[in-house]
């Protein structure tokens, strides 16, 4: 049962505007939503991608297939991997409507089921922050990635305002460090109870479950620290772009602070060799 503070704060999280995240509809709409956006990544960061044509793509965390097909249609033979069965399914049926073919494997990114240098690009698009054991995915990327082939690297750091991936119910920036997971269980509730579902506080419950085990709680330091531990692949391109206004961009570089002011992680890792 939601307590008196937990119903100040959502009064005043309510009064908030929530960030605009597509695809929430159907499976089908997400999956066009990450469309969109593979195809965003490529056009904006095209000088790094090149031609695609011909290239063995490996898409990590490839959920309902939207960003797989997106690489797969500039020419790609792309190989998705999620450790959901549910979304591996659903980004085979995804690439089948478009049809665009893709192969698709449900396993963790830590032990990945590909021999050496499988691939000339590897890519993980919204899934870094997200991997139970960061640190052996990132070994694998460059295990699995050809001499001289890339790896891209596209997160949510734990600084950011928008890192609990709670922003459907809960608004306010950086709640994940303003607020105990108690009260993140609460707000939860009322957001659900709001929505009329039928038991909100055994949903919430399992919501903050999923919250704790699906968030690695990776900031731009430890990454920095992770892939100082991989020897093989050297940094061709970072960027730590602010989560709205382009203009705070230098605030990222200030030592700390700048963690709450960085939205997304882009890296271009090469392959040395």
């Amino acid at each position: 049962m939601a307590g008196p503070l937990a119903r100040m704060i959502y009064a005043i999280d309510r009064i908030l505007p929530g960030p605009r995240v597509g695809g929430r509809d159907s499976h089908e709409a997400y999956a066009e939503w990450e469309y969109g956006i593979g195809k965003s990544l490529l056009d904006e960061y095209s000088d790094w991608f090149g031609s695609l044509e011909g290239k063995r793509v490996l898409d990590i965390g490839c959920g309902l297939g939207g960003k797989s097909v997106a690489y797969a249609e500039e020419g790609a033979a792309v190989t998705g991997v999620d450790l959901d069965p549910v979304h591996a399914a659903g980004a085979l049926e995804y690439a089948r409507k478009r049809g665009s073919p893709i192969d698709v494997v449900t396993g963790d990114a830590a032990v990945l089921p590909f021999r050496e240098g499988s691939f000339d690009i590897v890519i993980a698009n919204d899934s870094m922050e997200h991997f139970a054991r960061p640190a052996l995915a990132l070994g694998e990327f460059a295990r699995v990635t050809r001499a001289g082939g890339l790896v891209f690297l596209f997160f949510t750091p734990w600084g950011s305002p928008l890192a609990s991936h709670l922003y459907d119910h809960i608004h306010t920036p950086w709640c994940h460090l303003l607020y105990s997971e108690n009260i993140l269980e609460q707000l939860l509730e009322l957001s659900l109870q709001r929505r009329g579902d039928r038991d909100p506080p055994e949903d919430a419950a399992r919501m903050i479950e999923d919250y704790r085990s699906s968030n690695n709680r990776i900031d731009v330091a430890g990454y920095r620290r992770i892939l100082d531990g991989v020897a093989s692949l050297d940094t061709l391109f970072e960027e730590l772009r602010p989560p709205r206004f382009g203009f705070l961009g230098p605030l990222t570089a200030i030592p700390r602070l700048g963690e709450l002011f960085t939205g997304t992680v882009t890296a271009v890792l090469r392959k040395k060799g």
